[in-house]
């Protein structure tokens, strides 16, 4: 059974003036109301908008929660059955405090979202969308990234590994052995957005950034380069030395106080989830400090193995039928949507 994943930049802004014709589709010309103010989303609010941002680890009684989520509904609107099942989540930092907000969000059920589809379509119109959703879960986003890793490596039931997920907002991780996550070993700490804002402090000194906000700069930290004053400034350099400043000073420390030796004895891998994980010295910063011991392996399709986790815990709320199911990642940097591209049956999920 296929999944498909789709990627929207976690950012928005309050929408002013003519976006008629401005997106070459739905997903990249998402215009959304709430209240009474209409907004640009993702990729429409990155070329549209002025300074798009969102507020990082957001509670779901925030509106920058409800506006990424409409806008995820209305991404699957004709690509899932109603009413749907779906998996959402938080870092472990935020899980326990967020939890009962969401489910009391989502107990909802019914969500009607109102959205221009002029933004892509000339004979297009202000449309009315009503999602109903029968099934959800709110899940811890290590245990979406294990359930992700186990679906798409097919690891051994009786292998003990360690996943570590280095996201914009948080770095988590923990040890994962054939009765499940030890919860011991978890930890949640600052995440991708930590260097990123030292790159934005570095080059304050010697550049004028017209106000780039975290979103911008990360943008220019996934690039290795800058264009400001009409000038591109290779930051390829920087980032290296501002990422091994981040492993050593941020993750390392973790990893010591979380691991024993006993642990990392019965580890047979480590695998790195997130977007993090695209850097190469973080990659490498993990193989150096483990060398000889423990391999560590970069998770395919990184990025999104947390919200295709989610998907496979939907299929097992909503009684293995993956027509009606979604994975939705909510995260700092990019939210991500995964669900099937048809309706076979598929095997329900577990993180154990």
């Amino acid at each position: 059974m296929n999944v498909t994943t789709l990627n929207l930049p976690s950012v928005y802004e309050t929408s002013y003036g003519n976006t008629e014709n401005s997106s070459k589709d739905l997903v990249n010309g998402l215009k959304i109301k709430k209240d009474e103010n209409w907004y640009l989303v993702g990729n429409l609010a990155k070329k549209g908008g002025i300074n798009p941002g969102r507020v990082t680890n957001t509670s779901p009684q925030e509106e920058d929660f409800e506006i990424l989520f409409k806008a995820a509904m209305v991404v699957l609107a004709d690509k899932i059955q109603s009413p749907c099942a779906i998996t959402m989540g938080f870092p472990f930092s935020t899980y326990n405090v967020y939890k009962q907000a969401a489910e009391q969000f989502l107990k909802k059920r019914h969500f009607m979202v109102e959205y221009d589809t002029k933004t892509y379509n000339l004979q297009g119109s202000i449309k009315k969308g009503l999602f109903d959703i029968e099934h959800f879960e709110i899940l811890p986003e290590i245990v979406g990234g294990i359930i992700g890793l186990k679906k798409m490596l097919q690891i051994p039931e009786d292998e003990n590994f360690i996943a570590v997920s280095l996201g914009f907002g948080t770095v988590e991780g923990g040890l994962v052995s054939p009765d499940g996550l030890v919860h011991r070993t978890c930890f949640s700490s600052h995440g991708i957005r930590y260097a990123v804002n030292n790159l934005g402090r570095e080059l304050n000194q010697a550049y004028f950034l017209e106000m780039k906000n975290e979103h911008q700069l990360d943008d220019a930290f996934v690039k290795g380069s800058l264009f400001t004053n009409r000038k591109r400034i290779d930051l390829a350099n920087t980032r290296k030395t501002i990422l091994q400043q981040y492993y050593r000073e941020v993750i390392s420390p973790l990893m010591k106080n979380y691991f024993t030796d006993l642990d990392l004895e019965n580890c047979t891998k480590i695998y790195l989830l997130g977007g993090g994980a695209y850097y190469q010295e973080l990659v490498e910063a993990f193989r150096e400090e483990f060398a000889g011991f423990i391999d560590v392996e970069v998770a395919p399709d990184p990025e999104n193995i947390t919200s295709v986790g989610y998907l496979h815990n939907s299929v097992r709320i909503s009684g293995n039928y993956p027509g009606k199911c979604a994975g939705i990642d909510l995260g700092n940097a990019t939210s991500i949507i995964s669900y099937f591209n048809n309706s076979e049956p598929a095997a329900s999920a577990s993180a154990n």
